[in-house]
């Protein structure tokens, strides 16, 4: 199954227009949309991005919850009220709607960062301190990873 991994930045231009990365573009087409779906986070200062399938995803977590708390209305007004389907141009460009750019603080350039079923874009100098922080979290904690399901090891055969 496809993934978004990998980093990216790319230069937005004076129409919002940035070009998305070949292998998120991928992976969208792959789940069946020419484009993107992308939602302020409300996690942080960047923007969430995904194919349809995660968008799915979420749709069915909302359908969980009770129709009429507000809890539930609080959420989807975020993750459905303020989501956006971004389509591809020609050039695999998506317009980056000036209200996301605005939550996000991004202007000028933006850097995508795969997640494996997601994405987020964030303004370059916020990532890279972001990213600064979650290393020194994410070594300690490295024990998290270890499962208790039988992985087959690396490299082969048990």
């Amino acid at each position: 199954m496809e993934s978004f991994r990998g980093r990216f930045t790319n230069k937005i231009d004076a129409k919002g227009r940035v070009s998305l990365p070949a292998k998120f573009r991928s992976v969208a087409t792959s789940q069946g949309l020419n484009g993107v779906v992308c939602f302020p986070s409300f996690q942080g200062r960047f923007i969430e991005g995904s194919g349809p399938r995660f968008a799915d995803a979420i749709d069915q977590m909302l359908q969980r919850l009770d129709p009429f708390s507000a809890e539930r209305d609080m959420l989807a007004s975020v993750l459905i009220g303020d989501s956006a389907e971004l389509m591809f141009d020609s050039d695999g460009r998506i317009v980056l709607p000036e209200e996301l750019r605005a939550h996000a603080g991004i202007a000028d350039e933006a850097t995508f960062v795969g997640l494996g079923e997601k994405f987020q874009i964030w303004e370059p100098k916020a990532f890279e301190a972001f990213r600064a922080e979650a290393l020194e979290k994410a070594r300690a904690h490295g024990d998290l990873l270890k499962s208790t399901a039988a992985l087959p090891p690396v490299g082969g055969a048990r």
